[in-house]
C-alpha cells in the first residue's frame, strides 16, 4: 500500500471521504516521515504532533457520525512561520533573543482561519529566512541536495512538501518566495493577483508587495486550496471585491486557441544550460498541446522597473519593523532595515510610480498580442550552498525572471519542468493578467498532465 505521506491532497481527499483511510492514520504517516527526515532537512520551528493527532482523530469521529465537513477534512497542512496561530508560537525567523522568538499570538491569520475551517489538520510552523527577509532560508536544506538551499524565504514549506512531510503547506511572496523555492525543491506553487487573498494575521515585510498563497506537490492541489482562501476579507483592506472561480482541478484536452508569449530578450537571457534545455523542452510540450507559442518584445524599461520592489521592501520593512530593539535581529537583517530608514521619500514614491508603468506596460503587452500567459523559466540557475547569506547566494540572480511579477502585481504559478542534469528540478513560470489565477491553472495543469513531475519524480533522500 501507498505511504499516505506520499499522497497528494486530491489523492487523499477521495480516500478520507470513503474511510479507505482515517485522518489519523495520513497524520500518523506524515509525523513518522518528519521523524525520520527532519534532522536532516529541518524544514519546522514549531511541531504540533499532539494536537494534530487530536485534531484528526476528532475528524475522523464527525465523519463517522455523517457530521458536513469541511472541503479539506484531514488534510494535514504546515503554515510558513509568519502566519499567527492563536495559541501556537509565531516566530517569523527569529532566532535565539530575538523579537519574537517567543511569540505566541491571540488570533489567527485569515488565511489559516479558512484553512482551518474548511477541515485542515496542522502539523506546525515551517522555517523561513528572518522576517522573509531572504532567499535561502538556513538552516534548512533541500531535499534533492541537501548541501544546497531550499530557496527562500517560504523554503521550509517547499523543503517538506519536497521530503513528503505533508500535501499542503502556506507559503508568502513579496519578490518571489512562493515561487523561487517552488520552484528549486520541485513543487509547485502560485502567487495569486495582488488582492487576491488575504494578508491579515500575517507579519509583514512589505505591505504593497506581500502576498500569500499556498504550495503543494501538484497544481490541482494549488487550485482546490486557493478556492478555500482566495476572496474578500474586511480584515484586509487591500483585498479586492472580485469573485472568486472555481479554479480547475484536472486539464484540458488540449491547449487550441491558447497564445503563450515567448519573451524575445532578458527572461531567457544568460541562462544556465541545464535550466535552459529543460524549459526549452517544455516550451516543445506545450506546442505540442495545441499552444500558439507568440514572440514577446519585452517592454522598454522593464529592466530599471524591476529595480523598484527592492526600493518598496527597504522603505516599508523599514517602517513596519521601526521599533525592533537594537541587538535582537541579524546583522544582516539590521543592515537592510538601516539602508531602507536612510531612503529618502521620492525614491519611495519614484519606485512606486515605476510599479505602475510595469502594471500599464504589461497590460499593453498581453491585450495587444491577445496573451494568455508569458512563460519563462522561473530560476535561472541552480540553488546555491546551504545556509548561505543573501548576498552570497546572489538574490538578485536567481529573482530576475521573478521579479516582474511582483512589481506589477500580476499572477504567476511555477510548475515543475523536470531535473536538470546534475538532478536538481527545474521551474517553468507562467504570468497572466490580474485575476487570470484560472487561465493559469489550466494551462499549468495541461503541462503537468504531459509532464507529471509530482508523480513520477522524488529526492533520493525519500525512499519508494
Amino acid at each position: 500500500m501507498t505511504d499516505p505521506a506520499d499522497l497528494t491532497v486530491l489523492e487523499l481527499l477521495p480516500l478520507l471521504a470513503s474511510r479507505e483511510l482515517s485522518s489519523r492514520e495520513v497524520v500518523q504517516a506524515c509525523l513518522a516521515r518528519i521523524d525520520a527526515l527532519e534532522p536532516q532537512v529541518r524544514a519546522f520551528v514549531t511541531r504540533t504532533d499532539e494536537a494534530a493527532l487530536s485534531t484528526a482523530a476528532a475528524v475522523d469521529q464527525a465523519r463517522s457520525r455523517g457530521d458536513a465537513l469541511g472541503p479539506l477534512a484531514g488534510v494535514p497542512l504546515g503554515l510558513k512561520d509568519l502566519y499567527e496561530t492563536a495559541g501556537v508560537r509565531t516566530a517569523a525567523g527569529s532566532g535565539p533573543g530575538g523579537p519574537l522568538e517567543h511569540h505566541v499570538p491571540t488570533t489567527d491569520a485569515t488565511v489559516w482561519t479558512r484553512l482551518r475551517d474548511a477541515g485542515c489538520v496542522l502539523l506546525g510552523k515551517l522555517t523561513t529566512h528572518e522576517f522573509a527577509y531572504g532567499t535561502s532560508t538556513p538552516p534548512t536544506g533541500n531535499p534533492w541536495d541537501l548541501t544546497r538551499t531550499p530557496g527562500g524565504s517560504s523554503g521550509g514549506s517547499a523543503a517538506a512538501l519536497a521530503a513528503r512531510m505533508l500535501p499542503l503547506a502556506t507559503g508568502s511572496d513579496t519578490i518571489g518566495s512562493l515561487r523561487l523555492p517552488a520552484s528549486v525543491c520541485g513543487t509547485a506553487s502560485m502567487r495569486p493577483t495582488y488582492g487576491r487573498s488575504s494578508r491579515a494575521g500575517v507579519i509583514a515585510l512589505s505591505w504593497s508587495l506581500d502576498t500569500t498563497g499556498v504550495m503543494a506537490r501538484r497544481l490541482g492541489d494549488i487550485a482546490y486550496a486557493t478556492r478555500v482562501i482566495a476572496g474578500r476579507d474586511p480584515r484586509d483592506p487591500s483585498t479586492a471585491d472580485v469573485p472568486v472561480p472555481d479554479y480547475p482541478l484536472e486539464a484540458a484536452p488540449d491547449l487550441r486557441g491558447r497564445r503563450l508569449g515567448v519573451p524575445t530578450s532578458f527572461y531567457w537571457d544568460d541562462l544556465d544550460p541545464g535550466v535552459e534545455a529543460v524549459c526549452r523542452a517544455a516550451l516543445d510540450t506545450l506546442r505540442e498541446l495545441g499552444a500558439t507559442l507568440v514572440d514577446v518584445p519585452v517592454p522598454e524599461g522593464n529592466a530599471e522597473w524591476d529595480e523598484a520592489p527592492l526600493t518598496v521592501l527597504l522603505a516599508e520593512s523599514a517602517s513596519y519593523h521601526a521599533t525592533l530593539p537594537p541587538g535582537t535581529v541579524s546583522a544582516q537583517v539590521r543592515a537592510f532595515l538601516d539602508l531602507g530608514a536612510s531612503l529618502p521619500a521620492t525614491a519611495y514614491l519614484d519606485a512606486q510610480r515605476m510599479r505602475g508603468r510595469s502594471v500599464r506596460a504589461w497590460s499593453a503587452v498581453f491585450a495587444d498580442l491577445q496573451l494568455d500567459a508569458v512563460v519563462c523559466p522561473t530560476a535561472i540557475a541552480p540553488p546555491g550552498a546551504r545556509g548561505t547569506s543573501n548576498d552570497e547566494v546572489g538574490e538578485q540572480v536567481s529573482l530576475r525572471n521573478i521579479t516582474t511579477w511582483s512589481t506589477n502585481g500580476f499572477p504567476s504559478i511555477t510548475v515543475p519542468a523536470g531535473l536538470d542534469p546534475s538532478g536538481l528540478p527545474v521551474g517553468l513560470m507562467l504570468g497572466g493578467p490580474p485575476f487570470t489565477e484560472d487561465v493559469l491553472l489550466g494551462l499549468g495543469l495541461a503541462y503537468e498532465a504531459a509532464v507529471p513531475f509530482w508523480r513520477d519524480a522524488r529526492p533520493a533522500l525519500v525512499a519508494p
